[in-house]
């Protein structure tokens, strides 16, 4: 089945550059690919994942006025879950224990959709995640042509565009039909040549998969987790409120009754006070969100600050004479542990 065309607008842009080319000097871009371990096994599982995706439910870690995500595919129906329960009619199930759904969240570094501008989360090309676009929709496709049944792409409420697919792991039988499978599309030798594949499909673009099987070695990696060993105290991520709950419609036949005279009177009810104090609670929560996320997002990127300049001043620290050394660097204050780290 086609998929939904999609369109896409940076509320936050720079200057467009072709896909393949770009005039900053930027880090190298890296596929991403995670597929989630939680096995949904069960319906309300799959609801909270497109209630998630769709954000038809407050999402802390989301920008509450950023522009809805885009549905790019869907097997069926309106929403992921309808999609989900297309694909999952007429399918064998073995037991409670069998999963239905596979969640994957695709993507690729920020280095990427925003070249030379990395730290500016939020922000991205519009050309560039197109293109990235149609080729991770072209690759989903191939990749499970019967099992697909939906992908969201998140391109304006988080730091960097990605995208959920929902993979239904349906496999024909040999007298005909479909069963339920995850360990014939999902064990480790399949999981390793998705990251393969996915990274083959985007390198046109210029994006690489990372080493098989390697540790995280980047230079930039290595600064970013020294940094945060070496901090006396690592920022704590802040805690959002829960958003405020909308109040109930009164029931019963009196509290009908009030609200039609109400109505006629032109007198305001009880609960229509309670629901112009649930809006003003709602703008205020939302305004709540948004500052602590920037606090929370100035604290991490002083962390990012500290382990940028850490290369530098161990690179002028070790070039100094020695008798000019402070003596805790020539002296070690701690027993020596596994990779160098004390």
């Amino acid at each position: 089945m086609a998929g939904r065309a999609f369109s896409c607008s940076a509320r936050y842009h720079y200057g467009m550059t072709t896909p393949h080319t770009t005039g900053h000097a930027s880090a190298p871009a890296y596929a991403v690919l995670r597929v989630d371990r939680r096995k949904a096994k069960a319906m309300a599982a799959i609801a909270a994942a497109s209630g998630h995706q769709l954000r038809t439910k407050p999402t802390p870690n989301a920008d509450p006025d950023a522009p809805p995500p885009i549905t790019m595919f869907l097997a069926g129906g309106k929403t992921p879950y309808q999609a989900v329960q297309h694909l999952l009619e007429g399918a064998e199930r073995r037991n409670r224990e069998t999963v239905l759904c596979r969640e994957i969240v695709v993507s690729a570094s920020p280095s990427y959709f925003r070249p030379g501008r990395e730290h500016f989360g939020g922000v991205y090309e519009p050309d560039r995640l197109k293109a990235w676009a149609s080729a991770m929709l072209a690759w989903a496709k191939r990749t499970w042509p019967d099992q697909l049944a939906s992908i969201v792409l998140h391109a304006d409420d988080e730091q960097t565009p990605h995208a959920h697919i929902l993979v239904v792991p349906r496999v024909q039988k040999a007298g005909g039909g479909w069963k339920l499978n995850s360990k014939a599309l999902f064990d480790r030798e399949r999981l390793r040549d998705l990251q393969t594949s996915y990274g083959k499909a985007m390198a046109p673009l210029g994006i690489r998969r990372g080493e098989p099987g390697s540790q995280a070695t980047h230079s930039e990696v290595r600064q970013f987790y020294g940094a945060l060993q070496s901090a006396k105290t690592m920022p704590e991520r802040v805690k959002l409120p829960a958003a405020p709950k909308l109040p109930s419609p009164p029931g019963g036949i009196a509290a009908e009754a009030a609200n039609a005279l109400g109505s006629v009177l032109g007198i305001e009810t009880a609960h229509q006070r309670a629901l112009k104090s649930h809006t003003e609670a709602m703008m205020h929560w939302r305004e709540t969100v948004k500052n602590l996320r920037q606090q929370d997002a100035a604290a991490w990127e002083q962390m990012k600050a500290r382990s940028a300049m850490a290369p530098l001043t161990h690179k002028q620290q070790k070039t100094a004479p020695l008798q000019e050394r402070p003596l805790s660097n020539v002296i070690p204050s701690g027993p020596k542990m596994k990779n160098g780290l004390r």
